[in-house]
């Protein structure tokens, strides 16, 4: 848990420093919208759309996995209780072997 608060803290400071390095003024043209906004704003939304859209193509085949994953433990718990069944059985029906009598003894 401290680990990963403490990577946070490092890519947040990375992050402010990028920011504070990049303060120039980026011109972008855009179907005929022109924006105009610091360097640093411009490359952090590209990052975080380029996040967003890749947890978007990815999200349906998340979604299938999960649901294999509850099919998949609901099939385990079934089996499980089977196997169960079947050694109750076969400890309650223990069978005794006689040995086989010879008409030629």
């Amino acid at each position: 848990m401290i680990f990963f608060l403490l990577i946070g803290f490092i890519l947040g400071a990375a992050v402010i420093i990028f920011a504070l390095q990049n303060t120039e003024v980026a011109s972008l043209m855009f179907l005929g919208w022109q924006f105009e906004s610091s360097l640093a704003l411009v490359i952090l939304l590209a990052i975080a759309s380029g996040v967003i859209i890749s947890a978007l193509v990815s999200l349906p085949s998340a979604i299938a996995n999960g649901i294999r994953m509850m099919a998949l433990r609901k099939e385990n718990v079934n089996l499980r209780k089977e196997l169960e069944e079947t050694q109750r059985i076969a400890y309650q029906g223990t069978v005794v072997i006689e040995e086989p009598t010879s008409i030629y003894q």
